[in-house]
């Protein structure tokens, strides 16, 4: 109730009357349906954008549910969490073209 209070407090006519700041703000050009179609210079800009946006959100989500930094598994031990990449290839590329299903073998292992 108090918040509301505040809220309904600011009824100036020099916020919300006529020639008030409301109504000089205005939505940006282009970030209406409207104006997009009118402003054919924004189309690409706003396509290209919007794929970059999309990318950046998919490796976002890639970094969370695929690397070793974050451990979704709430297991306090760090092994058993790693040990789920045990021969399997971690990296997005294999320039190298190493073979993955033999290498934990060759590492020591600091359990034993």
């Amino acid at each position: 109730m108090f918040l509301s209070k505040i809220l309904n407090a600011a009824d100036h006519p020099y916020l919300f009357g006529p020639g008030s700041r409301k109504l000089n703000n205005k939505p940006m050009a282009g970030l209406t349906a409207k104006s997009l179609k009118h402003h054919t210079a924004l189309q690409p800009l706003f396509i290209i954008m919007t794929g970059g946006i999309i990318f950046v959100a998919a490796y976002c989500f890639r970094l969370a549910s695929k690397t070793t930094d974050i451990n979704w598994s709430k297991s306090k031990d760090l092994g058993d969490h790693m040990g789920y990449y045990d021969n399997r290839q971690f990296k997005w590329f294999n320039p190298k073209g190493a073979d993955y299903s033999k290498m934990s073998e060759a590492r020591p292992q600091y359990r034993d």
